[in-house]
């Protein structure tokens, strides 16, 4: 069958090598909806992980295989002997924001001490403003991403020094 273009069974076969649940096409008035039942049902993060991961196994020509964390410019240092460091990581892709507000002071700075449970940041996704807590207590040493930058699943976003 195909839909504007596209073959339907085409892409059904791309859903199941890709492990996509559902899907809609929708043109005007006119909706076709493909579901997979019995098969394996990932979430949105899940599913993303895979293909950055797969985009990631492509070899180019002259192309150097490096950590994404170098590629992203976030290369992150081993913490110094001695010290205990807790990494706080992105729980989910979006939006980076320091602050409540534009006009608002930030959640936290370099050298401020949090408890378990203080609000880092915000990360919104999908128009939803996501508070960020910490897991540990400390002392903030680093802030590892920029106001308004887009944040992945699992990236460093507060590098904290905890009592040893």
């Amino acid at each position: 069958m195909i839909f504007k273009g596209i073959d339907v069974k085409k892409l059904f076969q791309l859903m199941q090598e890709h492990d996509v649940a559902e899907i809609a096409l929708k043109d005007g008035k006119t909706t076709i909806e493909v579901k997979r039942t019995g098969g394996v049902i990932m979430d949105v993060n899940t599913a993303l992980s895979r293909s950055f991961e797969k985009a990631a196994d492509v070899n180019l020509p002259g192309a150097e295989a490096k950590p994404m964390d170098t590629i992203a410019g976030k290369e992150e240092d081993a913490a110094p002997a001695g010290e205990n460091y807790h990494i706080v990581e992105a729980p989910l892709v979006g939006t980076f924001y320091r602050a409540s507000a534009p006009d608002a002071d930030p959640f936290v700075n370099v050298g401020d001490r949090v408890n378990k449970g203080d609000v880092l940041c915000i990360v919104e996704a999908m128009k939803s403003m996501n508070e960020i807590q910490a897991d540990a207590g400390g002392v903030i040493k680093e802030i590892c991403i920029e106001e308004a930058e887009l944040v992945e699943f699992e990236q460093p976003l507060f590098k904290i020094e905890t009592p040893g």
